[in-house]
């Protein structure tokens, strides 16, 4: 709820010298996008609040619009270059402090989009000049609708990568920058495709999909050849003081555990390379034996050889035990994020090799793994694993026939949700009878609609696992490994959007969980259209979003920008009978002179339309046309040209959505 965002920001207005309760009203925001990329705002805050001399109130007011930004940006003189000298002075402590991380998400947060007052406005550059020159060679990302924003973004990312890349970071990481798809210029309610939402850690845009990015790995890859990290001081465990030797930012694209292996001599004495830190965790060995925790002893599987350090229990799949090695260096060891993205790269390589079938789960993988590290860290690891031989490998390598207990036995725990297929089929959600689209299976615990886009229905199913089920985060991240494995399968071309996607993400949960689905979906990409599930009415279409914290704006629209048929848990209001093009929407409060879009039906599968959005049942159709009318609003509010305030819209939309219901 817009509502609530806006809350959040008055304990900071509080903090504010010399303010009294006037600018409040300053508060007033543009079209909601600025908690999009939550995680850079979260450690660019941190990094700033080591030394703020400007007095600047947080960093998620540069994102707003001017009228707005204004309230928060403390003794900067120019609104215009707020985003500027936030993420300079975030730079500047983080570079002393020695900090990548916070070096590249204050870089990220310098390309940001800012919010402009209409969907296809660019926003105003900044006429100074940055005290860091990494900083000053980047700008905003600008509103894609805008004139020549594909070009302008794309050099923005590709100059972003070569900053990133200078201070040791990872490239790839431009192209989180990224913005929203385009919106529609003729758009006067500033709508466009955006999401916001404070609660989420890691940013709407990603979690939803919704990031457009503006260049590829490859163009990434060339334009940061030759570009080298700056020779950084050892932060290992060794008494010995040395110096790392300066890596090719392209490694950091292209680094694999065999590569590396071949290119990076490894060091014999604890000096970790370049910003690695892994503090205590001087052991990061991978355990592959018989035995482990009580098992058979003919049953091989893999654990952390330092069970004091990295305490986790034994797993048939390797890469649960990877992903917690990789999360246990941010969360425990040093806590540094960099030595945890060094190690989630040589997972992610290990993880490729065995979709390949060029690397077994067994002994061979514990070895790759080990190796891997080693030559990525620049370090030692102080044990090698007990192991087991790799003759034993076919004992490891399992079918996906595991019980609830072995998946209790790996720490992932599935709860109520022993379903977790997903159906393809025609005719779900009153669609033809000849548009396949994915749904989950069981429609009780993973309550959503149907979308053509299966990755909107892994995504909405993972975080399932962690806000409802067995709440259990370890159970989302292996759930979300396997989805972005699909993913990268669909990117490359090797796995299309039809039930073979769904068949491969059955027998990978299965294997990635330990545990057997009570179900195996219905429906086959090779039936006919007779063969497809029969059409459900609206009200058992109607999907509940009780375990996700969607914005207003993005509830429906992030959906349908992927081809999702849009539901709401609000009720419907489906019994309405008015004739085909007749104006559904009978609210009539227009303050700040925007009324709530037109609703019109216009018959077939989605008949409810607002704009040139349709939508299956009626709820959703009401919330976009008041979603839009609050946008509007809002919008008239910060460039001044209406009488109300952005509060009077919030408090308006609640009367707008009572009224959809009544």
């Amino acid at each position: 709820m817009y509502t609530s965002s806006l809350l959040a920001l008055l304990p900071l207005l509080a903090l504010a010298p010399g303010l009294d309760a006037s600018p409040i009203r300053m508060v007033k925001r543009e079209v909601p996008q600025e908690h999009s990329h939550e995680q850079f705002l979260t450690t660019v805050r941190a990094s700033l609040n080591i030394d703020n001399p400007q007095n600047i109130q947080d960093p998620v007011f540069a994102l707003l619009g001017n009228a707005a930004a204004a309230a928060g940006q403390g003794d900067v003189t120019n609104t215009d270059c707020l985003q500027q000298a936030i993420a300079d002075q975030a730079f500047t402590n983080a570079k002393a402090a020695g900090d990548v991380a916070g070096q590249t998400a204050a870089l990220v947060y310098r390309a940001l989009e800012r919010n402009t007052g209409s969907v296809g406005l660019a926003s105003v550059a900044c006429n100074e000049t940055a005290t860091n020159p990494e900083i000053a060679a980047i700008s905003q990302h600008q509103d894609p609708a805008s004139d020549g924003a594909a070009a302008t973004n794309k050099a923005i990312t590709l100059e972003l990568a070569k900053q990133i890349a200078s201070v040791g970071g990872d490239p790839l990481d431009a192209l989180k920058s990224g913005t929203f798809a385009a919106g529609e210029t003729t758009d006067n309610t500033g709508a466009g495709n955006t999401c916001d939402d404070a609660d989420d850690a890691d940013g709407c845009i990603f979690t939803q999909n919704l990031l457009q990015e503006d260049a590829t790995e490859a163009e990434i890859s060339s334009a940061v050849a030759g570009v080298s990290a700056a020779t950084a001081a050892v932060s290992g465990s060794s008494d010995s003081s040395a110096a790392a030797t300066a890596t090719s930012a392209t490694a950091a694209i292209t680094a694999s555990s065999s590569s590396a292996a071949d290119s990076t001599a490894t060091s014999s004495t604890n000096a970790a390379a370049a910003d690695i830190d892994i503090g205590d965790c001087t052991d990061f060995s991978m355990t592959f034996a018989g035995g482990l925790d009580n098992r058979a002893a003919d049953e091989f599987t893999f654990e952390p050889t330092d069970q004091t350090n990295f305490n986790h229990g034994s797993a048939l799949n390797p890469s649960i035990i990877t992903t917690a090695m990789c999360d246990t260096f941010v969360n425990a060891c040093a806590k540094s994020a960099s030595t945890r993205d060094a190690c989630k790269t040589v997972a992610a390589d290990l993880d490729s090799q065995v979709t390949a079938g060029t690397l077994a789960k067994d002994q061979t993988f514990a070895d790759a793994w080990l190796s891997g590290l080693e030559s990525t860290f620049g370090v030692t690891s102080t044990g090698q694993g007990s192991a087991g031989s790799s003759a034993n490998a076919s004992t490891a390598v399992v079918s996906s026939t595991g019980t609830n207990a072995a998946a209790a036995a790996d720490t992932l725990d599935v709860g109520a949700c022993t379903d977790f297929s997903m159906t393809f089929a025609g005719g779900l959600d009153n669609r033809a009878a000849d548009e396949f689209t994915f749904q989950p299976t069981d429609q009780t615990n993973f309550a959503h609609g149907s979308a053509l886009n299966p990755s909107i229905i892994t995504a909405f199913m993972c975080d399932t696992f962690v806000n409802a089920c067995a709440q259990s985060a370890a159970t989302r991240d292996a759930c979300k490994t396997v989805a972005a494995d699909l993913d990268s399968q669909v990117t490359a071309g090797t796995l299309a959007k039809d039930q073979t996607f769904a068949d491969a993400w059955l027998s990978g949960l299965e294997s990635a969980l330990g545990v057997t689905s009570t179900g195996t979906g219905s429906g086959s990409g090779a039936s006919s259209a007779a063969a497809a599930t029969s059409a459900v009415d609206d009200s058992a279409v109607s999907s509940s979003t009780s375990t996700t914290s969607l914005t207003a704006a993005s509830t429906t629209s992030a959906a349908d920008a992927a081809g999702v048929s849009s539901t709401s848990s609000a009720s419907t209001a489906s019994s309405t009978t008015a004739a085909s093009g007749d104006n559904l929407q009978t609210f009539t409060g227009a303050l700040n002179g925007v009324a709530a879009t037109p609703i019109t039906n216009v018959g077939g599968d989605k008949p409810f339309q607002v704009k040139t959005d349709t939508f299956v049942n009626s709820a959703a159709a009401f919330q976009r046309s008041c979603d839009q009318q609050f946008n509007g609003c809002a919008d008239a509010a910060n460039s001044g040209s209406g009488d109300s305030t952005v509060s009077d819209c919030s408090a308006q939309k609640e009367q707008c959505d009572a009224a959809a219901t009544a």
